[in-house]
């Protein structure tokens, strides 16, 4: 996730010092320019707490499907990148030298 903002937008990715909160919907609320960027792999009982416009973030497919058969997420909004259920950095782009997989819009 912080990779290709890097390299899209020339803006690093900063996390929620506070870390998972009720107001990112139990997820990582990502900031760009100390603007809320995103919010990786929030709560499906909580995306209510999200504001409208905000992107979410989540791993794979299943994932994507777990948050939007809720029906309190735009499927629009869901981003997910391809990975395995047990990958978690490469989510946030901490310590791989790997390409992250190209993010998709859930269906």
């Amino acid at each position: 996730m912080t990779e290709p903002l890097w390299k899209k937008e020339a803006v690093r990715a900063e996390f929620d010092a506070l870390g998972v909160t009720k107001d990112s919907a139990y997820g990582i609320a990502v900031y760009t320019r100390r603007r809320l960027h995103g919010i990786l792999r929030s709560s499906p009982a909580s995306l209510h707490r999200l504001p409208p416009a905000v992107p979410v973030y989540v791993r794979n497919a299943r994932e994507a499907h777990q948050l939007t058969e809720t029906g309190n997420i735009d499927p629009a909004r869901v981003v997910h990148f391809n990975l395995p259920d047990h990958e978690q950095m490469s989510l946030i782009g901490v310590g791989s030298t790997e390409q992250p997989p190209r993010p998709s819009t859930a269906a």
